[in-house]
C-alpha cells in the first residue's frame, strides 16, 4: 500500500509537469519562456511524454494497493527498463552531456567555476536519484517473494500479464509506447534521419507513420509469441543500425534545423560541442546498444520456439 501510493504521487508530479510544460509557453515573457510557433510546437512531444507516465504511475499505484497481480508484473518490468535506460542516460549526461552543458553555460551565462561544480553536482544527484535510485528502490521491494505470494493469494486470477514471459512483456511495452509517442513528431515537422539523408514534412511522414503500424504490430506480435514478430525485431534492429551508422556520419545540424529549432538554440548547440561530441560517440554508442540488443534479442528467443508453455511456466520465466 505505501509503494502503490508512492507510484501515485509518482503520477501525479508527471501530470504536473506535463500541464507545466504545458501552459508555460503559453505565459510567454511573463514565464520568461522562449518564444515563436517553433518552440511552442517543440513541447509537446515533452507533453506527451509526461502524460503517458502519469496515466501507468497511476493505474500502478492503485492496482498496488489492491494487491493485484499484473501490477506486480508491470512493476518489475517496469522497473527494469527504468534502470536500464536510466542507468545509459546517467552514463550518456556524465560523459557527454554534462561537460558540454557545463561549456555552453560557461561560454553564454558566465558563470564562475564554483557554481558550475555546484550545479553539476545538484543536477547529477538528482538525476542519479530519479534515474537509478528509484527504479532500483521498486526493484528490492517488488522482487521480494513475499510480496509476490502476497499478490498471489490476494488476486487468484491469473492475468493477461502472466501469458506472456516478463521478459518478452518488457519488449511488448517498448514497441507499444514507440507506436504511442512516433506520431509526436509530427509537431516538429515529421523529421527522420533515414540512410544519411533528412527527411521531413510528407516524406517523413511517409515513413513515420509506417513505422507506428509496424511497432504496434511488433507489440502485438510478441505479446502473441509469433515468431515472425520475433523475426521482424530482428529485421527492424539491423536495418536500426545500419541508419544510426549513416546518420552518424553526417552533421546533426540539418536535422535541428528541419525541427525548426530557433536560430538562437541552433548557435547555442553548435559553440557546445555537442555535435563533434555526438560524431565522436555515436559509433561506439551503437556498437555497445546494438550488441546488447542483439544479445537480448537472441536470449528471449526461447520463448517463440516453446509457444506451447502453459501459463505457470510463463508465469514462472
Amino acid at each position: 500500500m505505501v509503494f502503490g501510493s508512492f507510484q501515485i504521487l509518482l503520477g501525479c508530479l508527471c501530470g504536473l509537469m506535463g500541464l507545466m510544460m504545458a501552459i508555460v509557453p503559453l505565459l510567454g515573457p511573463i514565464a520568461g519562456a522562449p518564444q515563436g510557433e517553433a518552440t511552442k510546437a517543440q513541447m509537446i512531444p515533452a507533453v506527451v511524454f509526461y502524460f503517458v507516465l502519469a496515466v501507468p504511475f497511476i493505474w500502478l499505484g492503485i492496482g498496488s494497493i489492491r494487491t493485484r497481480r499484473w501490477a506486480w508484473t508491470l512493476t518489475v518490468v517496469l522497473s527494469w527498463m527504468w534502470l536500464i535506460m536510466g542507468g545509459v542516460g546517467f552514463i550518456v549526461m556524465v560523459l557527454v552531456a554534462g561537460p558540454m552543458m557545463s561549456v555552453a553555460m560557461e561560454q553564454q551565462a558566465k558563470m564562475p567555476p564554483q557554481a558550475l561544480v555546484i550545479m553539476q553536482t545538484v543536477t547529477g544527484s538528482c538525476v542519479g536519484c530519479i534515474y537509478i535510485l528509484l527504479p532500483a528502490l521498486f526493484l528490492i521491494f517488488y522482487q521480494r517473494e513475499s510480496v509476490r505470494t502476497t499478490c498471489q493469494r490476494y488476486d487468484s486470477q491469473i492475468p493477461w500479464t502472466d501469458r506472456c514471459p516478463m521478459p518478452v512483456l518488457a519488449l511488448c511495452i517498448l514497441f507499444a509506447l514507440s507506436a504511442l509517442c512516433m506520431p509526436t513528431t509530427a509537431a516538429t515537422g515529421f523529421v527522420m534521419p533515414v540512410f544519411g539523408v533528412v527527411l521531413s514534412g510528407a516524406a517523413g511522414a511517409a515513413v513515420i507513420l509506417p513505422m507506428t503500424l509496424v511497432m504496434a504490430y511488433l507489440a502485438w506480435g510478441m505479446y502473441r509469441l509469433q515468431m515472425a514478430a520475433w523475426w521482424g525485431t530482428l529485421l527492424l534492429f539491423i536495418v536500426g543500425i545500419l541508419n544510426m551508422v549513416s546518420f552518424s556520419q553526417t552533421g546533426l545540424m540539418e536535422m535541428y534545423a528541419k525541427m525548426r529549432m530557433p536560430a538562437a538554440q541552433l548557435e547555442m548547440i553548435r559553440k557546445s560541442g555537442m555535435i563533434e561530441a555526438m560524431s565522436r560517440w555515436m559509433p561506439w554508442m551503437g556498437l555497445v546498444g546494438g550488441i546488447a540488443w542483439l544479445g537480448y534479442l537472441l536470449y528471449v528467443r526461447r520463448y517463440f520456439i516453446h509457444t506451447n508453455c502453459t501459463s505457470a511456466d510463463c508465469e514462472r520465466n
